[in-house]
């Protein structure tokens, strides 16, 4: 596979767990993480893939909808075997009772094992209201 399409084929991967994400299907995308995957949340606590699965399926998150704004970066390693996204998104959702509308910026890196991408460390910024300045990255 040329680099060209390793760039599709990551930008097909954060558009999927973008809509995995806006249909609830937590499992489904539990399943695109490593076991070891590092999740950290604006807060700076990070997560591992059973807590980040068991905090979504908690009755203390209500996700609304999730959209994929843009893709910010994709960058590969020489070897072609990992590569970084950078992506922002606008989701809706209510966290313990509090009503979120929030356009944050993700970085996830990905690594290929056993011939897959999987994510090996996500990070989310904290969100900021849709008619807030958005982030520049070009």
């Amino acid at each position: 596979m040329n680099k060209g399409s390793l760039y599709r084929d990551l930008r097909d991967r954060v558009s999927d767990l973008v809509r995995l994400m806006n249909e609830r299907d937590y499992r489904e995308v539990g399943e695109r993480f490593s076991d070891d995957v590092i999740i950290v949340r604006p807060t700076g606590n990070p997560l591992t893939k059973k807590a980040w699965i068991e905090m979504l399926n908690s009755p203390d998150v209500d996700m609304k909808g999730t959209s994929l704004l843009e893709i910010n970066n994709i960058t590969l390693s020489d070897s072609c075997d990992m590569g970084y996204v950078c992506y922002t998104t606008h989701a809706k959702f209510v966290y313990k009772g509090v009503e979120n509308d929030d356009v944050a910026v993700f970085v996830v890196i990905f690594k290929k094992i056993d011939d897959r991408w999987k994510i090996t460390y996500m990070q989310r910024s904290i969100g900021r209201k849709p008619t807030d300045l958005m982030p520049k990255f070009k």
